[in-house]
């Protein structure tokens, strides 16, 4: 993974401020000197955080309730406004493989939720794994992180639904999109019929759920291309 880090701190008094400078380039380090999956492919991976934070320290726990928006520059991105964290200026920030954290374990989840959806593109179904490392986070944090655990329900649900049968024929039409992406110039032809197959299964998607949010950000994102196409 490539990330780029932006974070807002015009809300924080001035000390906070200075205290949390650096805040930014120790989440781009985190993310980038870790190894979060194994691709045969060695394809680089672009990561977009944005991050808005404010005060609620509490007592001599220096807290922070942020927003959290991350994309791939492409055609995935999620949103969350619940994030709470607790965060001194002298903590590192490293992985601990399975170990509950207000700051780490919500840019995990996501992350492996981008992984998730990337991987869709490459098979199908191939996101599972990801989607299941999230879904552990998830569930985990539900119960365990005590008084940061707000928005853990709905990070739970959101992780189950993109693992559900409901969500299938979206993964399933990703799956052949991108595989019809990857005879673009080798074999027009051939991306045509498999991107023509992606189209008829979105369109079944959408005549099924005609607000499907994951359908309207795909169109968004790949319309020009298919019309090339």
């Amino acid at each position: 993974l490539e990330a780029e880090i932006s974070v807002e701190l015009q809300q924080l008094r001035v000390e906070k401020r200075q205290k949390l400078a650096n805040f930014g380039e120790k989440i781009q380090h985190y993310i980038n000197g870790y190894q979060w999956c194994d691709d045969k492919w060695g394809n680089i991976l672009p990561i977009n955080i944005q991050m808005v934070l404010e005060d609620v320290s509490s007592g001599s726990e220096e807290r922070y309730k942020s927003t959290f928006l991350i994309n791939n520059n492409y055609d995935i991105q999620f949103y969350d406004k619940r994030w709470r964290f607790a965060f001194n200026s002298n903590d590192l920030i490293v992985h601990e493989e399975g170990a509950l954290n207000s700051l780490t374990s919500l840019i995990d989840f996501y992350i492996y939720l981008i992984l998730g959806g990337e991987f869709d593109k490459a098979s199908t179904f191939g996101g599972d794994i990801y989607y299941e490392k999230a879904r552990n986070i998830a569930e985990q944090a539900r119960f365990g992180m005590g008084r940061f655990q707000v928005g853990w329900d709905r990070r739970l649900e959101l992780v189950q639904y993109l693992l559900s049968d409901r969500h299938k024929p979206f993964r399933e039409m990703v799956d052949y999109y991108f595989y019809g992406l990857s005879f673009v110039g080798e074999d027009n032809a051939e991306a045509r019929k498999h991107c023509a197959t992606a189209v008829k299964k979105l369109d079944k998607i959408i005549a099924d759920d005609p607000e499907n949010e994951y359908c309207k950000n795909f169109i968004a994102a790949h319309h020009i291309e298919l019309l090339e196409i």
